[in-house]
């Protein structure tokens, strides 16, 4: 497996803990029985779990076009070790990005995308390379 694909498969499990980090925050406010109910009325919850679904949404919305990319560059036989470096530095942009968003660090968070798109855009400067 290449870094790039090993990069984007730790991206695709790092949605297990962004879909379960709410969950679990309304839970420990609402008790098992609303964890195990249909859920139909949300408790009050702290400030930290709205950032938490917003995370989670983000990285869901962003993931399908990072996939993409990513296996453009490896199908058409572009990936190399300049795309490689940009796939890492886009995980760990993307997984900064997610926890300080939970944070509620707006600066790192804002920053840590424009360097998740950098890193995304050298890939696709690479498909044309």
């Amino acid at each position: 497996m290449t870094t790039d694909l090993l990069c984007l498969l730790i991206l695709a499990l790092w949605t297990l803990p962004l879909n379960h980090i709410p969950a679990i925050g309304r839970a420990s406010k609402a008790g098992l029985d609303w964890a195990l109910s249909n859920r139909d009325r949300q408790p009050e919850v702290p400030e930290w779990v709205g950032r938490a679904d917003r995370a989670q949404r983000n990285h869901l919305d962003n993931l399908a076009m990072i996939a993409s990319v990513i296996l453009i560059a490896q199908i058409s036989g572009k990936a190399d070790g300049t795309t490689a470096i940009a796939a890492i530095v886009l995980l760990l942009a993307r997984i900064a990005h997610s926890l300080t968003y939970l944070a509620g660090l707006g600066l790192p968070r804002s920053l840590s995308y424009l360097v998740s798109v950098t890193a995304l855009l050298v890939i696709v400067w690479r498909l044309f390379a």
